[in-house]
């Protein structure tokens, strides 16, 4: 095999795919630089062709060099497993034992001689002959996860296995499964206004949205990834490229809110003093959030609490101070590190060196012994961390509390992002899980011309498997916590993700495949140990056959009302949305439906020269200009408009006003079982909240709104939209 095919092999084998079509349709063939860059990314290195030919053996030959594979899915409706087991020839006549840990401690054992067992096929190693025969399970354990651990001669283990029973499909709530749908208020957190905010929205405001958005019929209310971002960073403040997707962003604690700040006399006077008071009121009032001054306020009074806490809440009688350790011991070991890693960049970031590849070399892996005497010398700063993801988890399950409580069927309703930033938390913890070097992006499509490269670092495909998708699984978990509605950004990346070279333009990457079948079961687990329904972000560039599996697993999908058009360019009619989907007028990466209309979003790529051709911007236009036509005729046709109505770019605040009610209850009456209502729809909003493709160009994740989260239920266009959907059905 010559060096070339070895290496196309190689890459075929690890996921990598040979190229892709672009948005214009031009066969885009992936270079054997690109590969080999992301072959090194997986941990198989293929810089020459002799490193090509031994990484390839090593992959090819790795599922005979174990006795258990990893993992082994099971279905839950399935007869019981067989299981593969793999061993050198000379073992057939010694005595094996398997024991089977379900994950509520019950075991099982058995023993066998490999010879006994049912035949499968044989491989020749370096070392020796290796069979492979299979094990039938006597009976299937229940939905979970479950440990099997095969023993040889003398008790040694020689393997371990994560055998994962799943369901059928996802979780699906009965008010959107059987009931007459549901409608849902979307929103980004930072955005909400309260007279108790200090410049950024918190989860005190988001609590109460929820409970004021269920008093109007909402049935959930969407909000914006809460991922911990960058505290010692604070420019940092993208919610979609964060430091880890498992814990929270601490800048949306509603410090007023935490029981320590009604009693501690130094935060009562540190707040009461004509400065700090001047700057709460200026942070306040700004239109756009300054999150380096929102933290340099915050910090002090929360580290002032903190003090408070561990002195009067830390006895062993003290129920919040039980709590606390509670929280702790659930954390586990990824909290402990989470919280050491945030300690550790406080104290390298003052140095210059944020990035942990800059740290000491001692410190950039956090089971070194360097790390180990950190943390037994900063015993208090790294449970400082962890006392603020106690607070943040606290307040977060209050607002889910409250809205449940006030008549939300389902609840808060989150978002997970695609990916991590490589210099954050996730990354340094979880190194070997992780394809470090590459970044996930998108290639061209109507959003980004150019592409996207969106910085952030992908789960390794070969490496999440070989640990039991534990960094997955846990993911997963931790973002269904208190919510009822869970979406998914970029939900194709189940099966795969566009990867982007370091250092190369955004149109240079290529796809690489992820064990769908397997992620999908692992939602649908998720999903039902949690009671949360999942939507899957699928616009964009979506494989075949990916739609049909998101439906099949009971995962809804995402539908865009300005991208729901037929192929003669009208909107789709509302009997022919999705059932199981979420509709909604616009997202976060588009305009307002009034920017939209007056094609604000073409204009700012057309200034900020995200435009890769000359004349895009005037095509663009055209199309806009024949979308508002089609938007028109589509709400005339149910009555809900006027039919001449005005299509030039520039509305009137009523007729924006009337565009927003029709274009909800459209919505409202389409045969999509979950309606989302965006607040800066209804509020004609022009400026959106962010343009795909820029990053300091826009004011990206800053904007706030103009008036406080009770004023905005109460307007008389929130409140008629809410009527509308509800007279509508939902």
């Amino acid at each position: 095999m010559s060096g070339s095919d070895a290496l196309d092999r190689l890459a075929r084998l690890a996921g990598i795919e040979d190229g892709w079509w672009d948005f214009f349709g031009e066969w885009r063939v992936v270079p054997p630089e690109t590969k080999r860059v992301f072959l090194a990314a997986m941990g198989l290195p293929a810089d020459s062709d002799d490193q090509v030919r031994a990484s390839l053996r090593d992959l090819e030959s790795r599922p005979w060099r174990r006795a258990l594979e990893p993992v082994l899915m099971a279905d839950e409706h399935g007869a019981p497993p067989s299981i593969a087991i793999t061993l050198p020839a000379e073992a057939d006549e010694a005595e094996h034992v398997w024991v089977l840990e379900e994950e509520l401690g019950i075991r099982h054992t058995g023993s066998f001689r490999p010879f006994e067992l049912r035949w499968g096929e044989e491989y020749q190693l370096e070392g020796g002959l290796i069979h492979r025969r299979w094990l039938d399970l006597p009976a299937l354990p229940p939905c979970g996860y479950h440990r099997l651990i095969l023993s040889g001669p003398g008790g040694a283990v020689l393997a371990e296995m994560a055998l994962i029973v799943t369901p059928p499909r996802a979780f699906v709530p009965e008010i959107v499964e059987r009931g007459a749908g549901a409608w849902g208020i979307a929103t980004q957190i930072y955005s909400l206004r309260s007279e108790r905010d200090w410049g950024v929205g918190t989860y005190g405001n988001l609590a109460d949205l929820a409970e004021g958005a269920a008093r109007l019929g909402a049935a959930c209310v969407g909000i914006n990834p809460l991922h911990a971002l960058f505290p010692a960073d604070p420019e940092r403040f993208s919610p979609y490229s964060p430091s880890s997707r498992r814990f929270l962003n601490i800048a949306y604690i509603d410090i007023e809110a935490i029981p320590e700040f009604r009693e501690c006399l130094e935060a009562k006077r540190m707040f009461a003093s004509p400065g700090y008071q001047a700057t709460v009121a200026r942070l306040r009032g700004y239109s756009q959030i300054e999150y380096p001054d929102v933290m340099r306020l915050a910090r002090p009074m929360l580290e002032v609490l903190n003090r408070w806490f561990r002195r009067t809440r830390m006895g062993d009688d003290d129920p919040r101070g039980q709590a606390f350790r509670a929280f702790q011991a659930e954390m586990g070991e990824a909290g402990r590190r989470f919280s050491v890693f945030e300690a550790l960049h406080d104290r390298f970031s003052r140095d210059g060196k944020a990035y942990w590849r800059q740290w000491p070399k001692e410190y950039r892996r956090p089971d070194s012994p360097a790390v180990a005497d950190f943390v037994l010398e900063h015993v208090e700063q790294v449970e400082f961390y962890q006392w603020l993801q106690f607070i943040a988890d606290q307040q977060l399950a209050e607002a889910q509390a409250r809205g449940k409580a006030a008549g939300a069927a389902i609840g808060l309703y989150r978002d997970l992002a695609v990916g991590i930033a490589g210099d954050g938390a996730e990354a340094w913890a979880q190194q070997e899980s992780l394809a470090l070097g590459v970044s996930v992006g998108a290639p061209p499509d109507p959003l980004a011309l150019k592409g996207q490269d969106w910085g952030l670092v992908p789960f390794n495909p070969i490496t999440l498997r070989e640990h039991f998708y534990a960094p997955f699984i846990e993911v997963m978990a931790a973002n269904m916590r208190h919510a009822g509605a869970l979406r998914l950004d970029h939900a194709m990346s189940l099966a795969r993700l566009y990867w982007v070279p370091p250092g190369q333009p955004a149109d240079q990457g290529a796809y690489v495949r992820y064990p769908a079948e397997d992620l999908f079961r692992l939602v649908a687990l998720e999903s039902q140990r949690n009671r949360c329904l999942v939507i899957g972000e699928d616009l964009g560039t979506v494989p075949d056959g990916f739609r049909e599996r998101m439906d099949r697993m009971g995962i809804f999908a995402y539908r865009v009302m300005v991208f729901e058009k037929t192929r003669d360019g009208a909107i789709r009619a509302p009997d022919q949305f999705d059932a199981k989907a979420l509709a909604i007028a616009a997202t976060h990466d588009l305009p307002s439906l009034r920017g939209w209309w007056a094609a604000k979003d073409i204009d700012r790529r057309e200034k900020l020269d995200l435009y890769p051709r000359q004349g895009q911007a005037a095509e663009e236009r055209a199309a806009r200009a024949a979308d508002r036509v089609a938007m028109v005729a589509a709400l005339a046709g149910q009555g809900l408009l006027s039919a001449d109505f005005p299509v030039t770019p520039t509305l009137a605040d009523a007729q924006a006003v009337a565009l927003a009610a029709a274009a909800h209850a459209y919505l409202g009456r389409s045969a999509s079982r979950l309606t989302m209502v965006q607040m800066e729809d209804v509020l004609g909003q022009e400026v959106q909240m962010n343009l795909p493709g820029t990053t300091t160009q826009h004011p990206n994740w800053r904007l706030r709104y103009k008036a406080d989260t009770a004023a905005i239920l109460a307007d008389a266009r929130m409140v008629a939209t809410a009527e509308g959907l509800k007279s509508g059905g939902r």
